[in-house]
């Protein structure tokens, strides 16, 4: 029985445990192919090697950086998604300081369940906590699903990226996933 099938619970969301740091990094190697561009004709595996590599001093940056944090929901204990914060980011244009969701991932088990909205939540109310007005975070363009539930809980685009592909007579244009890496979700990987 998945989540969405189970009776209503209510999930709660708490700092991560150093002993779920293994569980964060392995879920977040899982899910790193949900944010690829469909535009992105890399690897799935390369994009997971190197978040592997990323994600190999999570222990570190948890212990040493004092605006990292990492929140988990968990029902009944278990864990069910995580969500990677930075409390000191900057907005490149006007130099405020923002909290940005770097990451945020959910057991596929969970996808359906509230996870997200509690992650968000609780990320939110920890940015004002610090003083911070705003949160941000990053959707890969393709990947819909996401986009909508942000902007059910209220987020706004602000930006869009663009990205063309160069060759030696200039602008090409971008190559295309292969059909079996396209992935289903982040506010990268929010599968609700």
């Amino acid at each position: 029985m998945s989540l969405t099938d189970a009776p209503s619970r209510r999930i709660e969301v708490r700092e991560v445990r150093p002993e779920e740091l293994p569980w964060v990094r392995e879920l977040a190697v899982r899910s790193v192919i949900h944010g690829i561009p469909g535009s992105r004709d890399i690897p799935a595996t390369e994009v997971q090697r190197r978040a592997r590599q990323a994600f190999g001093d999570l222990e570190d940056a948890f212990r040493t950086d004092p605006g990292f944090r990492i929140l988990v929901a968990v029902d009944l204990d278990r864990p069910l998604g995580y969500l990677m914060l930075d409390l000191a980011h900057r907005e490149a244009s006007t130099g405020e300081t923002q909290a940005l969701i770097r990451d945020l991932a959910v057991e596929p088990a969970a996808w359906g369940s509230q996870a997200v909205h509690a992650l968000v939540r609780q990320a939110a109310r920890l940015a004002h906590q610090h003083g911070l007005r705003y949160l941000v975070g990053e959707v890969t363009a393709a990947n819909r699903r996401p986009l909508v539930v942000a902007q059910r809980l209220g987020f706004v685009i602000e930006r869009h990226q663009i990205a063309v592909q160069c060759g030696p007579e200039g602008l090409l244009p971008m190559p295309e996933r292969p059909s079996e890496d396209h992935g289903a979700s982040s506010l990268e990987n929010c599968h609700e």
